[in-house]
């Protein structure tokens, strides 16, 4: 592939850079000249050179669209008619130069946005303003100065991601997050895709559709299920409405009717909203695909190579055989328009089809280890997966999770460097990623978020724009304008936590639990004290207002988070003769085991529907006895009856992993899942060929559902005498085949990672 042309930053020595005052004593010296015709994003360029100008000297410049008696000017411009050179290399991005003649300075691009950028910019090279984070009170940063001059006035600045943002997660459209955003740089973030009038001063890259969309906007449930139920998804042997998930469904990818009427709906959306470049289509939020006999059937590709329902990539190859017929259609008929779409989920994967040149694939790496660069060994998976893509297709764009982290300061902004820079290498330059806004939204209380992670979320933000800068660099600066004198034991405090982080080891992703993090990287490596300390002799250094309530805000959140980050663990019992299963787990040897009922959702609420486990052991086997409370057990459910070991079962559901050390010392991680209906579903380290030797015994109650487990010790492969105890984690899956429907995890542990298990103790 055809590499990306760097970014290019070039700055004359200081002695060659005009010296342009704006304010002296407070009294402006210069004026802002912008064309009559300038469109809003210019004026709002205008607007906020004005009044970052005035905030920090005291001046106002006045703006005007005729140069006027001001002996200083500052030209804001598109595609002005000089400066050839500079321009020619600013077509297909948003980056600007500055430039300076006499006593003029003339700042432009090739379009609105880079002008916008260009004032940002220039206000960060020249005064010490640091827009930090999205905080109205205390946000952004800056010094006094009555006599504001521009020292840094001749230079080119282009981006090596075209298209960088955030989607930001919590409240629709949270004002002083988009800002912040569009003031470190960005061109891209939520309100792309879903049109907001009072963004389009913002000059950001617009596409039509929004996220998950394919049941969503185009193919409905309210104008097709009743009429053409089939071209919706058959599961457990009925058509499955999008209202029976929270999450949708897919759709009947091989039903040509279906993609007959999809390429209606493409025409009415772009009929309705044509002055869009890009449209998404975008798969539903899950795995939720069509089970009928079509779609279950081999797929002969036109070279006649078979794929069967086996391959990994036959669901990939399916969906995007339709994608095409789509794809195809745009290009007869609406020449120059993109679809865009994910590459997630079943999609990941790259299809054994081409897929047609107007297809542009938003790559998700939602399983990839984030404590590790996308082309390391750890991530070999996911790598193979974006390069298998690029082999078919030259549009991609890195679409990833680096702002949904926890109130623990993830030192992320290096991974998301390093995959920028390899990324970018391969020929990508465009990327996006999500983020919780710096504020309280139904997934996440952002601003705690926020208080420990501003370092690097800013450092990302402006990394973004050219990865190849030095992210240590980087950081300093932040810390340094932010913090000034106490710069240093914040870095320290930064530097204990990052290397905790990396030392507890383990896996990293976007559903992190913080509390299992801080023990994990701080609790258990005894640094709480030396944190402390650090942010201690800070708070001793800082005479700033606006720092003092940031540093005040980051150690509110530590002390906060340090005390909930405790280990935690569970107990089981002796058995003195084989228990017997009771669905209340009250009687006989099940009277003397403690329970383990604090089982909390991914935002840290307490679970709607409570769960109860209880465990037993004597010299063969482990016995859990669990207890699904549910005030409406009749409308809970589950897959049919008999359903394959190595197929996931749906709806109401438990999950249990139980991990220790086999003989040889390695970590054995052992995953089994039982519905309501009994269906089992298991792995050992994540080998799905297992079938473990158990006894599952279950029984529907009227307040719910139980189930008692059988374990043999020789099923799982530990050896005891390694670590006299094991680690355990435990995961309710509550779900009426409905939007209503809950996921509640014990103790906050996570999937899949047993450094966040709690310990099964065998008195």
């Amino acid at each position: 592939m055809k590499k990306i042309i760097l970014g290019i930053f070039v700055s004359f020595p200081l002695l060659m850079q005009a010296e342009i005052p704006l304010a002296e004593n407070g009294k402006a010296l210069a004026e802002i000249v912008i064309d009559v015709k300038a469109d809003e994003v210019v004026k709002y360029a205008a607007s906020e050179l004005q009044h970052w100008v005035r905030e920090i000297s005291g001046a106002k410049l006045p703006i005007v669209n005729k140069a006027e008696k001001m002996k200083y000017k500052i030209f804001l411009q598109v595609n002005p008619a000089s400066f050839k050179a500079d321009l020619k290399k600013m077509q297909e991005n948003d980056g600007y130069a500055v430039r300076a003649k006499g006593n003029n300075i003339y700042l432009f691009g090739a379009k609105s946005k880079s002008v916008l950028n260009g004032v940002f910019k220039l206000l960060f090279k020249n005064t010490d303003i640091i827009w930090a984070r999205p905080n109205i009170e205390f946000g952004t940063l800056y010094s006094k100065n009555p006599n504001l001059t521009l020292t840094k006035t001749d230079y080119i600045d282009i981006p090596v991601y075209v298209l960088r943002g955030w989607q930001m997660i919590g409240p629709r459209h949270h004002v002083p997050s988009e800002v912040w955003q569009v003031r470190n740089g960005n061109n891209w973030s939520a309100s792309t895709i879903i049109y907001t009038p009072k963004f389009t001063k913002f000059g950001n890259i617009l596409e039509y559709g929004g996220g998950h969309n394919i049941v969503g906007r185009y193919m409905t449930e309210r104008k097709y299920f009743k009429k053409h139920p089939d071209f919706f998804p058959l599961i457990d042997g009925k058509r499955a409405r999008p209202s029976d998930s929270r999450t949708k469904v897919q759709l009947c990818f091989t039903n040509q009717e279906m993609t007959k009427a999809f390429i209606r709906e493409i025409d009415e959306k772009i009929k309705k909203d044509p002055n869009y470049d890009t449209y998404r289509i975008m798969i539903e939020d899950n795995h939720h695909l069509c089970d009928c006999p079509q779609c279950l059937k081999a797929i002969k590709l036109k070279n006649g190579k078979i794929i069967d329902k086996e391959d990994k990539a036959f669901r990939s190859t399916q969906f995007f055989l339709f994608l095409n017929k789509v794809a195809r259609h745009m290009q007869k008929n609406y020449p120059g328009k993109k679809i865009l779409t994910f590459g997630y989920f079943f999609t990941e994967i790259p299809p054994h089809c081409k897929v047609e040149p107007n297809i542009s694939i938003s790559f998700c790496p939602i399983f990839k280890n984030s404590k590790r660069a996308m082309n390391t060994k750890e991530n070999k998976l996911t790598n193979n997966k974006l390069t298998g893509w690029l082999k078919s297709t030259n549009n991609l764009t890195l679409r990833e999770y680096f702002g949904l982290t926890e109130a623990f300061p993830r030192p992320i902004d290096a991974i998301a460097m390093a995959d920028w820079k390899y990324a970018n290498k391969l020929g990508i330059n465009k990327t996006y990623s999500e983020m919780y806004s710096d504020t309280v939204g139904r997934r996440m209380d952002g601003i705690k978020t926020w208080n420990v992670n501003s370092l690097y979320f800013w450092t990302m933000t402006n990394g973004a724009w050219n990865p190849y800068c030095d992210v240590k660099t980087l950081r300093e600066e932040f810390l340094k304008r932010v913090y000034g004198a106490a710069a240093n034991d914040v870095k320290e405090f930064y530097r204990l936590t990052e290397d905790g982080w990396l030392k507890a080891g383990g896996t990293s992703q976007y559903n992190d639990k913080a509390s299992f993090v801080w023990r994990c990287s701080v609790r258990d490596q005894n640094l709480i004290e030396k944190c402390r300390k650090a942010l201690k002799r800070a708070a001793a250094k800082i005479t700033n207002v606006k720092a003092k309530k940031m540093l005040a805000a980051l150690r509110a959140t530590f002390e906060q988070q340090i005390k909930l980050g405790k280990p935690f663990s569970t107990t089981a019992k002796k058995a003195n003769k084989k228990p017997v299963f009771d669905p209340d787990f009250n009687s006989g040897e099940w009277k003397k085991a403690p329970v383990a009922d604090k089982f909390v959702t991914r935002g840290n609420a307490a679970s709607r529907e409570k769960t109860a486990v209880k465990i037993l052991y004597d010299r063969n086997n482990i016995y859990f006895g669990i207890k699904c409370f549910d005030n409406e057990s009749g409308k809970a459910y589950g897959s049919p009856v008999g359903q394959a070991r190595d197929k996931w079962p749906r709806g109401d559901k438990f999950e249990l992993f139980v991990t220790g050390y086999d003989k040889t010392g390695k970590i054995t991680s052992n995953q089994i899942v039982f519905d309501i209906n009994g269906n089992l579903y298991d792995s050992q380290d994540k080998d799905k060929s297992w079938n473990v030797d158990c006894i599952l015994a279950r029984k529907i109650t009227a307040n719910g559902w139980s189930a008692m487990l059988t374990l043999p010790f020789k099923e799982i492969n530990v050896d005891l005498s390694k670590d006299p105890k094991l680690k355990v984690m435990f995961v309710r899956y509550w779900n009426h085949k409905s939007r209503k429907m809950e996921v509640s995890f014990w103790e906050q542990g996570i999937v899949h990672n047993y450094h966040s298990f709690g310990d099964l103790i065998f008195d």
